[in-house]
C-alpha cells in the first residue's frame, strides 16, 4: 500500500437478528408528540448519509424514522433503509438529535444495544468528542462504529434530487 493511501473499503455483511435490524418506531414520534423540543414541521431539507457498524457488520437504518402516523415529518427523518437522513435546514441539528427522534441510544460507549468504544467518521476523517454532539451538514458521509475498525467511506453518491 502506498503511504497516505486510505485503507480499502469492503462490502461488510449485514448483521443478522433484531439488533442489526432495529425498528423505526418511537411511540412519541408515531403519536406526533414533541421529542426533546422537536416537532413535526415542513420546510426545506438537505440530506446526510449515515452508516452504522457493530462487530464489522452493518446495522440497518430503517425507513420511517421521524415520521408520525399522520404522515407529518420531524426535523430528521428517513424514507428508505439506505441510511439517507433528511434534515430540516431551518435549524442546526446533531447526530444526537437524530438518535433522540429514533428513540435509540448513542453514547461514547454505546451504539443502540451494542457496547464498546464508539468511533465516528465524517467524510472519511475520524472525529473525536461525544458522538451525539456531531453537527449535521449537507451531504456529509457519517460512519459510526463499535467494535473492530471498519474503513469508513469518504463520500456517498446521493440520488438525483436528494437535498
Amino acid at each position: 500500500m502506498i503511504l497516505g493511501t486510505p485503507p480499502p473499503v469492503y462490502p461488510w455483511p449485514i448483521g443478522v437478528g433484531p439488533r442489526y435490524h432495529p425498528a423505526a418506531a418511537n411511540p412519541a414520534v408515531r403519536a406526533g408528540k414533541p421529542v426533546s423540543g422537536m416537532t413535526c414541521a415542513n420546510g426545506r431539507r438537505f440530506a446526510v448519509h449515515l452508516e452504522l457498524f457493530a462487530g464489522r457488520k452493518v446495522i440497518i437504518v430503517p425507513p420511517r424514522i421521524g415520521v408520525a402516523r399522520s404522515g407529518c415529518r420531524y426535523p430528521l427523518s428517513t424514507d428508505t433503509p439506505t441510511g439517507v437522513v433528511e434534515v430540516r435546514a431551518a435549524a442546526r441539528y446533531t447526530l444526537g438529535d437524530f438518535f433522540r427522534i429514533w428513540g435509540r441510544t448513542l453514547a461514547s460507549t454505546r451504539l443502540l444495544s451494542f457496547r464498546g468504544r464508539v468511533s465516528v467518521y465524517v467524510n472519511g476523517r475520524r472525529r473525536t468528542g461525544k458522538p451525539g454532539t456531531l453537527p449535521l451538514h449537507r451531504h456529509d458521509e457519517i460512519v459510526v462504529e463499535v467494535g473492530p475498525y471498519v474503513a469508513p467511506h469518504t463520500s456517498y453518491l446521493f440520488p438525483k434530487g436528494v437535498g
